[in-house]
């Protein structure tokens, strides 16, 4: 009896360990990555990466009801500027400037996501999409 007790709370515990990193974490999974970054191009009507971008971070945060993805990466500036050409997400978008940093606030009127921000620093990238 005691062995099958510490069998279900075992099962229980690791139920609610997998629950926390699925849901509440912000660790990416592995099978997770593609759909993340997807998932935020896509709240922002953005195009798919430049070739040549190295994703320095990728986080998630929110719970069941909310998500927000942060991708952060680096490519080179032309490779940026042809992606943002193909981005609707920038179109007719005139940026916040804060030092060297351009900040475009996206907020797609017929989209079911909230939207977010891109932040541009030379060859550095930061998308930070939501969806609520």
């Amino acid at each position: 009896m005691k062995n099958a007790i510490k069998l279900i709370f075992g099962l229980l515990f690791i139920g609610m360990f997998s629950l926390y990193i699925i849901y509440f974490s912000s660790f990416v999974m592995p099978w997770e990555r593609n759909e993340a970054i997807q998932s935020a191009l896509e709240w922002g009507k953005l195009d798919t990466l430049p070739q040549d971008a190295e994703i320095i971070s990728l986080e998630k945060r929110g719970s069941i009801f909310t998500r927000q993805f942060i991708i952060e990466f680096e490519s080179s500036e032309s490779e940026i500027k042809k992606w943002m050409m193909r981005s609707q997400g920038f179109k007719n978008n005139t940026p916040e400037i804060r030092n060297e940093k351009k900040i475009y606030h996206i907020h797609i009127k017929k989209s079911k996501a909230y939207g977010g921000k891109v932040e541009i620093t030379g060859n550095k990238v930061l998308i930070n999409m939501s969806w609520s």
